[in-house]
């Protein structure tokens, strides 16, 4: 622990016994009046009893004010415990990337709701979202401002939920009237690839990738020349499809796609496909750096302030036990 202000108590300090020192200097006084037989009233027991109080109550009156005074100086001082932290950063990247083509709006809002799910779970990740149609958006970028995440995919599932009155639409922004075809699949997973930054860095890196894989136009990647991009890339590819009760030709390949890349393919239809998702992310060999170190002060002023105030109200009272 450590006094930030200790010079202003100091000074406070040497102000207050200058002060007593003052005020408490002997003066001249008039010649006493001599009385006669005082012994005979001094050495009654009243007397002494009175006598023995008093001087007690003014130790004791003494006493509190000093501590008084010495609390409120500890207090003035501004007590702290400092702390300085340097916290290890994952190098990890997570991309959330989502199909939101028309075959896929009846699902993106439980997708979106399962990103969420994923998030909390995770920790020190850095994470960042691209949705596509048409053609690809970033939400937003990698981070691990994980508020700002939470708020983002909470904004959109809205979106989905409520088809675009309420929260983030990205139906718009996905499908521009100058390019055709929808559901591009390939070049979706492309622009999620392009969207890792720190290239020059040895990361962990992940795709999260929900999509039924219903192609409807030209794409200029196909998925297979997605997933060679992503294998170069040395990025995983985890595939999130929506449910369905036989194994269609669409699963099939995302599955292929996500084992060339080291991932794997999911139901998102399954109970434990979060736990799975994050288990298999979490599990990859990622390098510790250290991180900004930065300082924490902790202010404890409570005790030697709440001291004061208590020892203030018994000057208050002692004081009065004097007079009296």
């Amino acid at each position: 622990m450590v006094l930030i202000f200790w010079w202003l108590a100091l000074i406070l300090a040497v102000l207050a016994v200058a002060a007593v020192w003052f005020f408490r200097r002997p003066k001249a006084t008039a010649s006493s009046l001599p009385v006669a037989h005082s012994g005979r009233m001094t050495s009654l027991p009243s007397f002494r009893r009175a006598m023995r109080t008093r001087l007690l109550t003014t130790v004791a009156l003494l006493g509190v004010i000093v501590l008084t005074g010495l609390s409120s100086l500890a207090g003035i001082a501004r007590p702290a415990w400092i702390e300085t932290v340097n916290p290890e950063k994952k190098l990890r990247d997570v991309m959330l990337c989502l199909d939101v083509s028309g075959s896929m709006l009846g699902y993106d809002a439980d997708l979106l709701e399962a990103y969420q799910e994923l998030v909390d779970r995770f920790d020190g990740e850095r994470i960042g979202m691209t949705v596509f149609n048409a053609t690809a958006v970033s939400a937003f970028p990698l981070t691990d401002d994980y508020d700002m995440v939470e708020n983002f995919l909470a904004e959109a599932e809205d979106g989905f939920r409520t088809w675009g009155s309420e929260g983030t639409d990205y139906s718009w922004s996905t499908s521009p009237p100058n390019i055709g075809g929808s559901s591009l699949i390939g070049d979706g997973l492309v622009s999620c690839v392009d969207n890792f930054d720190r290239k020059d860095e040895k990361r962990s890196r992940s795709i999260v990738f929900a999509t039924d894989n219903m192609l409807a136009g030209d794409p200029l990647f196909d998925l297979n020349e997605a997933a060679d991009i992503a294998v170069d890339a040395d990025v995983r590819v985890y595939s999130l499809s929506p449910p369905s009760i036989l194994t269609t030709t669409q699963t099939k390949e995302l599955k292929s796609v996500s084992d060339r890349t080291g991932g794997k393919q999911f139901d998102m239809g399954s109970a434990s496909t979060i736990d799975r998702i994050v288990e298999e992310i979490q599990s990859q060999e990622a390098e510790n750096t250290p991180g900004r170190s930065y300082t924490i002060v902790h202010d404890m002023p409570a005790i030697p302030l709440g001291l004061a105030v208590f020892g203030l109200a018994g000057v208050f009272v002692l004081a009065w036990r004097t007079k009296s």
